[in-house]
């Protein structure tokens, strides 16, 4: 694959999931996490909340569909850092469309570095979150 900056810009087609309360609850308790409207109805409505509510890290878990003409390498990565910014919660019994673009790309050497931004939209339209993952790649042979 050829790490070009033509690769800026190209998207996923849009890969819808249902947020399913039992998938939060696991999702949770694997983290050990404590926060009862991550896991009780009853106290995310106290706060304001529909239905028990997603931790922040869990929608690195909602991939998108193929990126045309793009694909990592199967080694040589480090994922550098990930960032996340919530404009609705994440809620269960949520409907949302996910679409990743290759957000930026810098070459220095053997080494990309490629930002990839995830979008998540509800079926309404509304955004629900948006993140950022930096990958750090090191390539064979200078690119």
């Amino acid at each position: 694959m050829k790490w070009t900056e033509d690769l800026i810009g190209r998207c996923s087609s849009p890969k819808t999931y249902h947020i399913d309360r039992e998938m939060l609850k696991q999702f949770s308790q694997s983290l050990e996490l404590t926060y009862p409207p991550y896991f009780d109805k009853e106290a995310a409505q106290s706060e304001g909340y529909r239905d028990i509510i997603a931790p922040p890290t869990f929608a690195f878990t909602l991939t998108a569909g193929e990126i045309p003409g793009f694909e990592l390498p199967a080694a040589g990565i480090i994922h550098g850092e990930q960032q996340f910014e919530y404009a609705l919660p994440l809620t269960a019994g949520d409907e949302i469309q996910v679409v990743a673009c290759v957000d930026n790309l810098k070459k220095r050497g053997s080494t990309v570095f490629l930002t990839l931004k995830t979008v998540a939209h509800n079926l309404l339209g509304d955004m629900v979150f948006v993140s950022r993952s930096l990958f750090i790649i090191t390539l064979k042979e200078p690119v």
